[in-house]
């Protein structure tokens, strides 16, 4: 990979779409089937914000931890966790990342035909890693993380570094 290949050749084409209604349980079955990172929160024909697998350990951390400890549980796996309890329980919309909480409308985005040293640039700037992408009339045609320009990276072939 090449700083300056275009971010088409390395976003994530398969988009998850979920609505603000849908149980957080739904959401990562999807992101899980489609091996997605993220997806997009629509209302009507707008993104109104994005789900990462952050905002889905927050979450977990935040509803699920807390019961536990009431319990005087030893939380030894996963399964002795209310983890289904809570993944059925909050809608996506609170769970969410806003995009207007962003201070940002719609989300923070590029263009397939920009650069992943740009894309690098915005993600550094916004604090945020990941990016909608858009074409040039304005469809989402994908995403991009900064885990897909890692991975980028590392497919790439490299000599062996001399000792």
């Amino acid at each position: 990979m090449e700083f300056t290949d275009m971010i088409k050749q390395h976003m994530k084409k398969d988009i998850v779409y979920t609505t603000e209604d849908e149980r957080l349980a739904d959401v990562v079955f999807k992101m899980s089937n489609a091996e997605a990172d993220i997806a997009i929160v629509k209302s009507k024909n707008d993104i109104v914000g994005v789900i990462t697998e952050t905002d889905i350990y927050y979450a977990l951390v935040k509803e699920v931890l807390p019961e536990n400890v009431k319990e005087e549980k030893k939380l030894r796996t996963f399964d002795d966790m209310k983890v289904i309890d809570l993944m059925q329980g909050p809608p996506a919309k609170n769970v969410m990342t806003s995009c207007e909480s962003l201070g940002w409308h719609p989300c923070v985005d590029t263009f397939e035909d920009d650069t992943i040293e740009n894309a690098i640039r915005i993600m550094q700037r916004s604090g945020l890693h990941h990016l909608l992408v858009f074409d040039k009339k304005n469809n989402l045609v994908g995403t991009l993380s900064s885990h897909e320009i890692i991975n980028s990276i590392s497919r790439r072939k490299t000599k062996p570094m001399k000792k």
